[in-house]
């Protein structure tokens, strides 16, 4: 089945998806963005029930955002999405988001895992039952890079949390866009206001609810910050990676 080259989705910014400084929250974006995907995907043929009734679902690997400016409350925009092409097992989605007048304001390249929900192993692409049409030649750039924590700077703890319902979404973990808030959770009153321009997200193993998180950080260097979610079960084993990055050097 064809569809709309890319996938258009036109939404107004409402109050729930804005923040204190009524500026579009990161993971409210992140929302769209799979919202976008889901009803792309719809549009050939099948739906999020469809496919958790099959047993499958979709796992976030790497975010890569780019924030041109942050939207306002009440904005009206455009968010398109495509898929670009596998590498290997992982499906390659990019993204663009355009004010009223067609300017960008955010473009994002991800990387997604198609998984047993049961078994909780990546799966193959040929085990989707639906041909999903690529587009390689609207390829924002390469596959976004795995985050690296560069092991040399220090961190600390900067508070924990329990993975409770509202966290969590239909595969049965905590959604990838509650990771965003998670980090912005980590900032100080002063970096917050501070602008947003780039926000990697690397996420290594999920979480359930009534799991516990631990959430450290770096200090900013050079305008960014290092920030990372371990498990606070015995074995510690990392969660995510993120990169933030800011127009201004953070004091």
């Amino acid at each position: 089945m064809e569809t709309e080259l890319p996938y258009t989705f036109n939404y107004r910014i409402g109050s729930s998806e804005a923040d204190y400084k009524s500026l579009y929250r990161p993971s409210a974006l992140l929302e769209h963005m799979q919202l976008a995907a889901d009803r792309d995907l719809a549009s050939m043929g099948i739906t999020v029930s469809e496919m958790l009734d099959q047993g499958m679902g979709w796992m976030l690997i790497t975010t890569d955002l780019t924030i041109l400016r942050q939207a306002r409350l009440e904005e009206d925009v455009s968010l398109q999405t495509w898929h670009k092409g596998n590498k290997g097992v992982m499906w390659l989605r990019d993204y663009v988001l355009t004010d009223a007048k067609g300017n960008p304001i955010a473009e994002a390249r991800t990387s997604w895992a198609l998984v047993d929900l049961e078994k909780r192993k990546i799966l193959r692409p040929s085990a989707l039952p639906l041909e999903v049409k690529s587009h390689p030649d609207l390829s924002l750039g390469a596959p976004p890079e795995k985050v690296a924590f560069p092991p040399t700077l220090e961190t600390k703890e900067e508070y924990r949390l329990m993975v409770r319902y509202s966290s969590t979404d239909s595969n049965g973990h905590m959604n990838n866009a509650r990771y965003a808030d998670v980090c912005c959770d980590a900032l100080s009153s002063e970096e917050l206001n501070n602008r947003l321009t780039r926000m990697q997200i690397s996420y290594h193993r999920e979480m359930r609810m009534q799991e516990e998180l631990v959430v450290e950080r770096t200090k900013a260097v050079d305008g960014v910050i290092w920030i990372r979610g371990r498990s606070g079960a015995e074995e510690q084993s990392i969660i995510f990676e993120a990169k933030l990055s800011f127009e201004n050097v953070i004091s």
